[in-house]
């Protein structure tokens, strides 16, 4: 429940079943002993003081895409080469119970904070966070950028909280490792750095596991529900829907304008045994929205969609989450050949999203053009992952999308029009 990547944490406060080992590394020794400052690696460089109250760590993530729109007569669909994520960030614990994170991210030729927050610590029960990170809301989201099994994430996770300012109040571990929760208050921004409107949003999220403390094929079956509301008074955000590889299928006209109660909710389940990996999830919100402020009257819109997605490593090692680091039994070397192949994953992923009827109705309300643009569409990814070690991954996935209804992506005419489209991806990560 904790924010993107949970502060630096000592062995036994760590997340259950992440398959994430002591964020430290052993404890070393120099010749003045065990009191003695201590550095060095692991995952990513740290800085340690001799009583272990205040500790720093490095760490950074790149990710180099590359995607390929297959449909003719869609140039809006750029085939391009871009740095996906770039980010080099610090976390670090101050008095051994205040954990800092800070992020910055230069990708896609942008710079943006993602995370900047610090965490009180004390107990797993407990904790209060203050800042900018991830909200209590999505299973999907929360899953740490640099693991995610795809490249992208859902239809669905266009709509969810992402990353906002505010306070929270979570705690991981419950019941001897059956319960996170997590509670927060925040601007109301899908995912921003300040606020337009007085008004503020309350997220909150509960996931448990029930058969925790077995040791048989359920003990990583996992239940959680999230749910949210708020006040909105801004444009419309986000203004474009699309699919996961950035297809655009409805575009709210301009003028639109989020007036009134918004409220989200979403049921989750998640199971990992062995090799395999599975989780889905279900989205449904409702927004008041008008066609322009103070000149029409508002309507009740309502989005709802899903995502089901499963993984299966073939090279014999283990899932026990999806913010997992997946470490090769056999690191890839070409030196020895077939011995050392690195990591295989086989992905897929089914997902939808629609906006309710009443947005494309004619008259003052009518907030989306029904021409060339689709009240839903649906989405399968296929691909494979490609662990080459613990830092280093390549990934494929072909994504085909589908629309309800005819979307223009090109020039005027029945050959602009697409009801489907095809979009290819690579991407080459380093992590640490």
């Amino acid at each position: 429940m904790a924010p993107e990547v949970a502060p630096e944490t000592t062995e036994s406060s760590a997340p259950p079943n992440t398959g994430v080992g002591p964020p430290y590394g052993p404890i070393g020794t120099t010749p003045q002993g065990d009191k003695a400052p201590f550095l060095g690696w692991d995952n990513g460089f740290y800085i340690r003081s001799a009583d272990q109250q205040f500790r720093l760590r490095i760490t950074g993530q790149l990710q180099a895409d590359f995607r390929g729109y297959l449909d003719a007569n869609a140039p809006r669909d750029v085939t391009e080469f871009l740095i996906r994520r770039a980010r080099f960030g610090l976390e670090a614990t101050v008095f051994q119970y205040y954990e800092f994170r800070f992020l910055p991210d230069f990708g896609v030729g942008q710079t943006r904070l993602q995370d900047a927050y610090i965490n009180v610590h004390y107990i797993d029960d407990i904790q209060f966070t203050g800042g900018k990170f991830k909200q209590p809301f999505s299973y999907e989201q929360l899953i740490q950028d640099r693991f995610t099994p795809l490249m992208e994430r859902s239809l669905i996770d266009q709509l969810v909280p992402q990353r906002d300012v505010g306070l929270m109040v979570h705690g991981q571990n419950l019941l001897t490792g059956r319960l996170d929760y997590g509670l927060a208050v925040s601007n109301g921004e899908q995912n921003g750095d300040s606020d337009t409107n007085s008004s503020k949003d309350l997220n909150a999220r509960v996931a448990i596991r029930p058969f925790a403390s077995f040791d048989n094929f359920l003990k990583r079956l996992q239940f959680g529900v999230a749910g949210g509301f708020g006040v909105e008074t801004e444009s419309m955000n986000p203004s474009t829907l699309q699919t996961p590889l950035g297809v655009p299928f409805l575009q709210f006209k301009s003028t639109a304008f989020a007036n009134g109660l918004r409220d989200r909710w979403s049921p989750e389940i998640a199971y990992f045994y062995g090799p395999f990996g599975f989780s889905t999830q279900y989205f449904q919100m409702d927004q008041k929205i008008q066609q322009k402020p103070g000149a029409s009257p508002s309507i009740r819109v309502p989005f709802e969609g899903f995502y089901v997605q499963s993984t299966y490593l073939l090279t014999g090692e283990t899932r026990t989450g999806y913010s997992q680091q997946i470490s090769p039994t056999h690191p890839y070397d070409p030196c020895r050949g077939l011995s050392a192949l690195g990591a295989w994953e086989l992905v897929g992923r089914l997902s939808r999203l629609q906006v309710g009827a009443d947005a494309f109705a004619p008259g003052n309300t009518q907030l989306v053009n029904p021409l060339g643009n689709s009240s839903g569409a649906t989405e399968l990814t296929v691909g494979y992952n490609w662990y080459l070690n613990s830092w280093v991954r390549v990934q494929f996935n072909f994504e085909h999308a589908w629309f309800d209804q005819p979307v223009r992506l090109g020039a005027a005419g029945p050959e602009g029009l697409h009801s489907y489209t095809d979009t290819i991806s690579m991407r080459l990560q380093f992590v640490f």
